[in-house]
């Protein structure tokens, strides 16, 4: 081998050994690869449906008719603005007439029946909500004795939206709920309802309530449906409440006693003047003075007024 060949072979080499370093030195400060991390899972509509429960502001003692008109108005506001809402939650439409309301319920109530994951029967009540016909009450009933809170709750929308004395049953079961919200909620089922005796059972239970919002709930609802088939609540209400429940129910008594109630004074003298507070039995007695003209002060008094002169 020449000195011109090894020239060229040491030349050879250290090239060789250069590239070789260079392409070390890149394999070397190679950026390392990201672990994997799996996505986070994505909110589920059942998830981006749940609604809090809303509380409805206490409506103030009225005393006259005009007042009364006005807050069943507003009550129904409420329940279409309530309605409006709910539509947003319909996952494939809005159930308009021609929908098969009958099939959505059977779907519903084999869902109850089978025990069908929680989404699922969410799905199918955020329907039923918003369909406002007692054809659905047996759904309701079904989803009221589901242990997930939020599938209850829907059903008590769902009552809200039926005018309809068949809603009864399912208040009845939904003041026995272990949540208070919902039990207040409940209530506001029959506040549009025509007043019958049938809803003295409601009025009562929830003014027994260990809720106090729940209570004071059940004295608006008395409040609005006040009329003579409701005596048997106010009788209850003037016994059991509080002094602001029994001088509430006083006020609610001389107004139907003012309309023409013929029944109104007794639960007055029976129940007002033997009040454990004397705030009431005062109150009871300025009432039963200007409704009568008569200037009596004492129970017996009173008693034997009015057995003398009731028609």
């Amino acid at each position: 081998m020449t000195t011109r060949d090894g020239v060229k072979l040491s030349g050879t080499i250290i090239v060789l050994l250069i590239v070789g370093v260079l392409i070390f030195l890149g394999l070397k400060n190679r950026e390392k690869p990201v672990p994997y991390e799996p996505p986070r899972p994505r909110t589920s509509v059942t998830e981006r449906k749940v609604r809090t429960p809303r509380r409805k502001p206490k409506v103030e003692i009225v005393q006259d008719a005009a007042s009364t008109n006005a807050a069943a108005e507003e009550t129904i506001s409420m329940r279409q603005l309530r309605h409006e809402r709910a539509v947003m939650f319909v996952p494939d439409g809005d159930p308009i007439p021609g929908f098969d309301t009958k099939g959505l319920v059977d779907d519903t109530l084999a869902a109850f029946r089978g025990n069908a994951p929680t989404e699922k029967k969410l799905e199918l009540m955020n329907q039923i909500a918003v369909i406002g016909d007692k054809m659905v009450m047996p759904a309701v009933l079904a989803a009221l004795d589901d242990k997930d809170e939020e599938v209850r709750t829907l059903a008590v929308e769902a009552m809200k939206a039926i005018d309809d004395p068949s809603v009864v049953e399912g208040v009845e079961k939904a003041l026995k709920d272990p949540d208070p919200d919902l039990r207040e909620e409940a209530l506001e089922c029959i506040a549009t309802l025509t007043p019958e005796a049938s809803l003295n059972d409601i009025i009562m239970q929830a003014l027994n309530d260990p809720n106090e919002d729940v209570r004071e709930n059940a004295l608006d609802m008395l409040t609005m449906l006040v009329d003579d088939c409701m005596m048997p609540s106010l009788d209850y209400a003037l016994k059991q409440g509080d002094a602001d429940t029994q001088e509430t129910s006083l006020t609610l008594l001389e107004q139907l006693h003012e309309e023409g109630s013929h029944n109104a004074l007794q639960p007055i003298i029976e129940q007002g003047l033997l009040s454990q507070y004397n705030e009431v039995r005062q109150m009871a007695v300025s009432i039963l003075q200007e409704q009568t003209g008569q200037n009596l002060t004492t129970y017996e008094q009173w008693a034997k007024w009015y057995e003398e002169n009731r028609k």
